[in-house]
């Protein structure tokens, strides 16, 4: 009997459905599925429908595009936050990360990823024209690039940071520093790291 005739369709077809999430491969997706298989019906019932709220809920804000349940986003809606400020991140997993610090008083740009030539991302695929806008009309003093510190990260920091710094030369462009280690994600650093990184940004 082959393969395909005892691997349960079924199966098939939702591991390939969390293959399309980016950086699932089919071991990741697998693994993902089968340890949602091996919780309670109860539990896993409540697990879908919480990722289905989710999914109809979260939309990326019209200014800042960090995912957010209201448009525009509660940062971008809060008058107490200085618009002057932008923090410039890949993902809202990291804005957020950031946020946990209760020390940053700016506002985000989500970028929705970064410049990766080798996976055909070009900067004409992030958010970058619409970074260029809001620094145009708020009259931004600072932009803050906290892209991650990786290959594909230091790249994306010194195109934005090139190309901000010729189109407003009055606006100060700086990278958060190498407190974080080469290699590491944004989300999964420590927050005394991260603090550092971003007070001692050059």
């Amino acid at each position: 009997m082959a393969f395909d005739d005892i691997f349960p369709q079924s199966l098939r077809e939702a591991i390939d459905g969390v293959i399309r999430i980016p950086s699932y491969g089919e071991r990741g997706a697998s693994r993902f599925i089968y340890n949602l298989l091996k919780l309670s019906p109860q539990e896993r019932e409540e697990v879908v429908n919480r990722l289905l709220v989710a999914v109809q809920k979260l939309r990326p804000c019209g200014e800042c595009y960090l995912l957010s349940e209201t448009d525009p986003c509660p940062v971008c809606s809060n008058p107490k936050r200085s618009k002057r400020f932008i923090c410039v991140v890949e993902e809202s997993q990291d804005a957020y990360t950031i946020e946990r610090l209760e020390r940053y008083t700016g506002v985000y740009h989500v970028l929705g990823g970064r410049i990766a030539p080798l996976e055909g991302v070009s900067p004409q695929d992030l958010t970058v024209d619409k970074l260029l806008e809001r620094i145009q009309e708020n009259r931004v003093k600072e932009v803050i690039i906290a892209t991650n510190p990786n290959v594909e990260g230091e790249a994306t920091a010194s195109y934005l940071i090139k190309l901000i710094s010729s189109r407003f030369p009055g606006v100060k462009a700086t990278r958060v520093s190498l407190g974080l280690q080469f290699g590491s994600l944004i989300e999964l650093s420590d927050e005394l790291s991260l603090e550092r990184s971003i007070e001692n940004r050059r």
